[in-house]
């Protein structure tokens, strides 16, 4: 046998070792979980993000209609568990509350916020289910966006002050929208991929950009002054680079609401997440990211009729 015969036969070998080493390596990393992720608006104006919309009064039986059908919809993706945005410090609040719903010994109208889309639609979907609890798995994180705002507005950094004005203008528009639209459209139209994406871009092409080059808020290297009352949080974040401080906190909230939702989920779950719009981007790509995870599309479900 010649010498170019035995490197053809050679390579061959190397290549089909190769390609089932691959097929091994795929079917053992199977994902045995399925997860929803349901991008919501908040039911009760807690007034917490950069812009905030006014939500007309929820317990009207219209509305009420409205969240009964959305509720349904998503009863038809079965879900063992369901992770919602409270902090795990909350969850025996949430327990109790949640044992007496469930047993007909409370209203969700006889809670103190239960306009709250944790609520409205976690603890009335897990009853329909009969689940035992709704899990907390949120995390609070600095909220600079303030911060950013401020160096934008004193530098006059345009590419943001222009994002700010356009946003604000569709903002006024999804208010308008938002009040003539039934609860289901206006979740269609927040799970959308390409609304996902549009809401991402502040942090992915406008916020990160904006940089404090003239020293006008706060240096980091100046370790006794205290900012809004928080000293040792507040100091140890780069104000001259705001716009990188800002995203990698809001980028480490999610991982910790990720890691939050990991430590509670077990094999074959099929699990739903109900958080604010703003999350469903990284929330998405961390679970995409995850073998062990099947991403089931939120608008299949929520598309389909009664």
């Amino acid at each position: 046998m010649n010498k170019a015969i035995l490197i053809l036969l050679f390579l061959v070998s190397v290549l089909t070792i190769g390609c089932n080493q691959k097929i091994t390596r795929d079917s053992s990393t199977l994902a045995s979980k399925e997860t929803l992720i349901l991008g919501v608006y908040h039911f009760d104006n807690p007034r917490m993000d950069t812009y905030n919309l006014e939500i007309d009064d929820y317990s009207t039986k219209k509305r009420q209609s409205e969240i009964q059908e959305v509720v349904d919809l998503l009863a038809r993706y079965n879900p063992n568990k369901i992770f919602v945005e409270f902090l795990p410090s909350q969850q025996i609040k949430l327990d109790s509350l949640f044992t007496l719903y469930a047993d007909n010994h409370l209203s969700l109208k006889d809670i103190k916020g239960g306009q709250n889309e944790v609520y409205q639609l976690g603890f009335r979907l897990a009853k329909q289910l009969g689940l035992k609890e709704v899990l907390a798995v949120d995390h609070h994180g600095a909220f600079l966006a303030p911060y950013a705002d401020f160096i934008a507005d004193t530098l006059s950094i345009k590419p943001y002050q222009d994002y700010s004005v356009d946003y604000k203008q569709q903002m006024k528009k999804r208010q308008k929208n938002f009040s003539k639209n039934t609860i289901k459209e206006n979740f269609i139209y927040l799970n959308d991929w390409q609304q996902i994406l549009n809401n991402h871009n502040y942090y992915n092409s406008v916020a990160i950009t904006v940089k404090d080059t003239l020293n006008v808020m706060y240096s980091y290297k100046e370790v006794e002054q205290e900012i809004d009352g928080k000293a040792y949080q507040m100091r140890s974040f780069d104000f001259n680079n705001i716009g990188v401080e800002l995203v990698t906190e809001w980028y480490k909230r999610n991982l910790f609401i990720y890691r939050n939702i990991l430590e509670k989920t077990e094999d074959n779950d099929r699990i739903l997440i109900i958080f604010g719009s703003g999350h469903v981007r990284y929330l998405k790509q961390l679970f995409d990211d995850n073998p062990e995870f099947n991403i089931i599309d939120t608008n299949s479900f929520l598309n389909t009729k009664k």
